[in-house]
């Protein structure tokens, strides 16, 4: 008996193991696990990779570890970039162009000193990088005395100076020096080396079409110490390394000019870089990590997108306890974007990237519109947010009412919605692995103009010159004493149907019965005067708000409303991007009043958008629902304008509403917006 029911008992523990086995597989199969990916974010400081813990790991940028990492240097094409992992002994490789995963160039795991190909090349503590044409990189091999040349098309590493020292100061590549070498450059025009030797007061140039290395400069005992460098086409830039001085060497007839002073900074110089035209200094400072020297002298300020500037960066952000003059961090432009820059922290063991929004401001102060570069780079999707004065200019909280125009205002530059769009859409993308970067770009206009005229002049051509993909326009208040259709009623009509802009103050002179155009202009005319909504006052019409709510006047409010912008949606269909595909357009319609200002019957620009085919981005009943419970408004003096928050909130509906309409690239192809038909007549009228 006692057999039997441990035979039982072993049949109903195996049978249960089995449908355990068999439910957990039923699960697995009915719930899988939820695939999550990450990508870069692309922001205007953004983490490029390295996880933070000090090891050796490749895989994705994430996950990432480097041992005190140094320098840096990028691929011209911008697609890569490489690093000089000097704790551990290796050269690593950032693949920018696929979601910053990070692999291994050459070096092993031990510290050693072998050329070869890059499987087995040895390496000891490589401090700097350089590429060089031919997709080649010298590397800085500062245990080892050495500077080794690593060429990616043939996969072998081999001894470029140093092999047999000396105490020759110049010479045969292979017989001089190469001990202390702080930094290195590469300058085209010379097709050489420059490299710095503080101790040695040296900076020194090794040509590699003979392998000579030469003196291009020797300092004096106790005035200049050649240490930071950096390079534009023909000229190299030097800081001291006991000083705030930053030098420029002038290359002309085969040889450097003397150092000429240039520009100063406000601490002790450890790195130096030169991007469009502005020269960046990175200092061992708490306060001004980065500085421009110029063209204008200016710490460069870290600040978060509700324009907080944070407090002594380089104390946390960067972290400087293990950053000396004697050590520098890697710091290189990105070749495709001025003014972004690629810096790494030996303490974090992490790379970083910076895009410098200084000088950036608009006439409010704040920050909306960064030039984007002339080429637009892979999986870019461009957009131009078009607003008045609502999309830039925002009102600090709290009270009093203070705009960043006010002269010795203490409020620091905040970004304006176009940039928190910009970051909003890269943040989202970034967490949902979305393949598109973003950049938005602005251009606004006075609300004293509630007609679509400057976008029809100003769109097409900023379309043109930056390769924009979509336009998203922000629809214009009416101001109580300032209705869209009086253009009509101001200005001569063009052969195109809409009134010429900017204002014909010639035109405006003549008497008001003369300035009545023809068609829908005329005929809304009529009818107000029929009505007794239209009078006139010296020179002037005037218009009584009753006329917005008569439904037989709707028709015509709409086909004088839609015109510019029909006429705008046409030329931007006929346009085409970079890549061939058609400029869209779309409609953002909210308001921003508390009370919801706007005059007019609401449905106006909502039905003459359907009415035309414009795509319509209506995000009112957002606005309403929330404009007390969030309260991102400032009504003070009867401002309709947004606060810090208010900005924020508004680029996170608009990115919502993006995002659900498909008009942009997501995790699929964006729903292409309708081709707008020919103009009809009632458009051409």
């Amino acid at each position: 008996m006692n057999a039997y029911l441990k035979t039982q008992g072993r049949r109903k523990g195996i049978a249960f193991f089995v449908c355990l086995i068999l439910v957990g597989s039923l699960l697995a199969f009915s719930f899988p696990r939820l695939a999550r990916a990450v990508r870069p974010l692309s922001s205007a400081l953004s983490f490029v990779a390295g996880e933070g813990t000090s090891g050796f790991r490749d895989g994705s940028f994430t996950t990432a570890w480097f041992k005190t990492p140094m320098g840096l240097a990028i691929s011209p094409d911008g697609t890569r970039l490489f690093l000089a992992d000097s704790g551990n002994h290796r050269v690593r490789v950032i693949h920018l162009d696929q979601d910053n995963k990070v692999t291994t160039l050459a070096g092993q795991d031990k510290p050693g000193k072998k050329d070869g190909d890059l499987a087995s090349a040895q390496f000891n503590q490589p401090h700097q990088v350089v590429y060089l044409p031919g997709e080649r990189l010298a590397v800085n091999d500062f245990g080892n005395k050495l500077l080794r040349l690593v060429d990616l098309n043939t996969g072998a590493v081999s001894t470029l100076a140093g092999s047999k020292p000396t105490t020759l100061a110049e010479g045969k590549a292979e017989a001089v020096s190469m001990a202390g070498i702080r930094d290195m450059v590469y300058l085209p025009q010379a097709d050489s080396l420059f490299f710095s030797q503080p101790e040695k007061l040296a900076l020194k140039r090794l040509d590699l079409k003979t392998g000579q290395v030469t003196l291009a400069f020797n300092g004096q005992k106790g005035l200049i110490h050649p240490a930071a460098l950096c390079v534009t086409e023909n000229r190299v830039f030097m800081s001291d390394r006991d000083g705030l001085q930053v030098y420029g060497l002038d290359w002309k007839d085969g040889v450097l000019s003397a150092p000429a002073t240039v520009a100063s900074g406000s601490g002790l110089i450890l790195a130096l870089t030169f991007t469009g035209d502005h020269l960046y200094a990175f200092q061992s400072s708490p306060t001004d990590p980065l500085y421009c020297l110029f063209p204008q002298s200016q710490p460069v300020s870290f600040m978060t997108v509700w324009g907080d500037e944070i407090p002594n960066p380089g104390n946390w952000l960067y972290s400087f306890v293990n950053v000396t003059p004697e050590d520098p961090p890697g710091f290189v432009p990105d070749p495709l974007e001025p003014r972004k820059l690629y810096i790494v922290n030996p303490s974090l063991n992490m790379v970083t990237s910076f895009r410098d929004l200084t000088g950036n401001q608009d006439i409010y102060g704040n920050i909306c519109r960064i030039e984007p570069p002339a080429k637009k780079p892979p999986k870019t999707f461009r957009i131009l947010f078009v607003g008045d004065s609502r999309s830039v200019m925002i009102v600090p909280f709290p009270f009093p009412m203070k705009t960043q125009a006010v002269v010795g205002s203490d409020n620091p530059p905040q970004l304006a919605i176009s940039k928190r769009l910009e970051l909003e859409l890269n943040t989202l993308a970034a967490l949902d692995d979305a393949p598109m970067n973003f950049e938005v770009i602005n251009d606004f206009c006075s609300a004293t103009e509630p007609l679509f005229l400057w976008p029809t002049y100003h769109v097409p051509p900023m379309v043109k010159a930056h390769d924009i993909d979509l336009v998203v326009i922000m629809e214009p208040p009416t101001p109580a004493d300032h209705y869209p259709f009086l253009y009509y009623f101001m200005n001569p009509i063009t052969k195109e149907g809409i009134p010429l802009y900017p204002n014909d103050m010639e035109y405006l002179v003549k008497p008001p019965w003369q300035r009545i155009p023809n068609g829908d202009p005329r005929r809304f005319y009529e009818m107000c005067k029929e009505r007794h909504y239209v009078r006139i006052k010296g020179n002037n019409f005037v218009f009584d708000e009753k006329l917005f709510q008569d439904p037989a006047l709707h028709d015509l409010l709409e086909n004088l409303y839609i015109k510019p912008l029909d006429l705008l949606n046409h030329k931007l269909a006929a346009m085409r991007t970079s890549t061939g595909q058609p400029v869209r357009v779309v409609l953002f319609s909210t308001h921003t009043g508390l009370m919801r200002p706007n005059l007019e019957d609401p449905s106006i620009w909502a039905d003459a958008a359907k009415k035309f085919h414009v795509p319509i981005l209506d995000v009112n009943d957002e606005m309403t629902a929330v404009r007390l419970s969030f309260f991102p408004l400032n009504e003070l003096g009867n401002n309709d304008h947004l606060n810090p928050s208010g900005h924020t909130f508004m680029a996170s509906i608009l990115a919502h509403g993006l995002i659900r309409d498909k008009l942009i690239p997501w995790t699929g192809s964006p729903q292409p917006s309708p081709v707008p038909p020919e103009p009809t007549a009632t458009t051409a009228r």
